[in-house]
């Protein structure tokens, strides 16, 4: 008889385990969440909640669950926040030499066709005009010291490089659009 009041008492204490934890495990989760616990530890340190919870259920005191859980969980909480913070941080510095700093095989394959296209429509402008676009937009030489270099004066420099940016325009367009009329 004795065995079987301690098996109901026990069974008793598990439903009430049960419940409490269909009850208040939502709550409890987002509680730690909001205080700070990582997304990686917090189904742990909910576990940690009602496991405290499973050993002292006898201490707690009907219509006081919720305020026990959450007591428990400032406890939690505190308890991950100070393992976080005695956790050494790793320097990251040895990995960072560990990244290759070129670009990948996808962006060296981009840039080689970028440049393909890049010289197909430098070469298509005629030598003056190409000349003080490379000078200018590609170099960042001033229209200045590019009148100096050619000998021309600086006038004639801005004249050309208003037309070399409107011709390359131009060329840049007709030879998108007969890329993508070749499915490239």
């Amino acid at each position: 008889m004795a065995g079987s009041a301690r098996a109901s008492g026990r069974s008793i204490e598990h439903m009430n385990l049960r419940t409490l934890f269909e009850c208040h495990y939502g709550s409890i989760w987002r509680l730690l969440r909001r205080l700070g616990v990582r997304q990686a530890h917090l189904d742990d340190a909910a576990q940690e909640v009602f496991w405290v919870a499973a050993r002292r259920l006898a201490d707690i005191l009907p219509g006081r669950e919720h305020s026990f859980l959450y007591g428990v969980a400032l406890r939690v909480a505190s308890t991950h926040a100070r393992r976080e913070a005695a956790m050494p941080v790793c320097d990251s510095e040895p990995f960072a030499q560990l990244v290759d700093p070129r670009p990948s095989p996808e962006e060296q394959l981009q840039n080689r066709q970028a440049r393909g296209i890049l010289d197909e429509v430098l070469g298509r402008l005629s030598m003056e005009l190409r000349t003080v676009f490379v000078l200018h937009e590609l170099e960042e030489i001033e229209v200045r010291q590019i009148a100096q270099i050619e000998g021309i004066p600086a006038g004639t420099v801005s004249s050309r490089l208003r037309r070399a940016r409107e011709e390359f325009s131009a060329i840049a367009k007709r030879l998108r659009a007969a890329l993508r009329a070749q499915g490239e």
